[in-house]
């Protein structure tokens, strides 16, 4: 049996698919951070500064879950009502596990924005299809130009001589939003085939569909409507579960 608890980190593995957590201590933080969400303790209580904690939380997330988001919910951020409404559902499943660890996030997450006149629609759900691994999906939206292949459920492929959106969209009050700093760690993890340009002189693998917008265009938009097949086609339309 594995020892979950090693090099001054416990690790804890969720059943169901339902990803990780690893609690260590600030100088030793676990290495990826491109799908994981960093939250600081201190003791079992949550803080925003780094200064102030004595601990990190890093929970390895579902691919639905926006790690910016995730992290946003739980310091009191307001949410699209979506992805507020999978992140509830997230904290309801790992909760007993976090519990028994002394740590109560759903306490946390009642920031989270709820439609007030109009029930907001569940989230589309979409299924990876073989057939569609040799077709080209193209986004030319908000200055950024790339081709791509969904080529494994957990796989699409921007190919070589993408260009990438140049400006970084800021919030209103001038400040970088969470969304926007995902977008610069993916591009940050890719810098050495991300030319002065904002153009890719090699091929750049990413998990999902939701990374592809960040990294292409800071998202913003649902990025299933924005890639087209060469008919016009969207990928949502080929895709979604009905």
């Amino acid at each position: 049996m594995t020892n979950p608890f090693e090099h001054n980190r416990l690790t804890l593995t969720f059943p169901d698919q339902l990803g990780r957590l690893v609690i260590s201590d600030l100088l030793d933080s676990p290495d990826d951070i491109s799908s994981v969400s960093h939250l600081y303790f201190k003791g079992i209580c949550l803080v925003r500064q780094k200064n102030e904690a004595d601990r990190l939380l890093s929970f390895s997330l579902p691919d639905d879950i926006d790690p910016a988001y995730f992290t946003a919910c739980l310091l009191g951020e307001t949410l699209p009502a979506n992805q507020g409404k999978i992140i509830r559902a997230y904290l309801d499943q790992i909760s007993p596990f976090l519990d028994r660890l002394g740590y109560t996030l759903t306490s946390l997450s009642d920031s989270i924005q709820k439609p007030t006149k109009q029930k907001a629609p569940a989230k589309a759900q979409h299924r990876f299809s073989k057939i569609l691994v040799e077709t080209p999906f193209y986004v030319d939206h908000d200055g950024a130009k790339a081709e791509v292949y969904w080529v494994k459920r957990q796989e699409l492929v921007i190919k070589k001589g993408a260009s990438l959106k140049k400006e970084i969209p800021l919030n209103k009050d001038g400040s970088v939003g969470f969304s926007q700093k995902f977008a610069l760690t993916l591009r940050q993890e890719h810098a050495d085939v991300i030319g002065a340009d904002f153009k890719t002189t090699a091929d750049i693998q990413l998990k999902s569909v939701n990374e592809v917008g960040h990294l292409l265009f800071f998202a913003g938009t649902n990025s299933w409507l924005i890639l087209k097949d060469s008919t016009g086609k969207t990928l949502d339309s080929h895709t979604i579960v009905k």
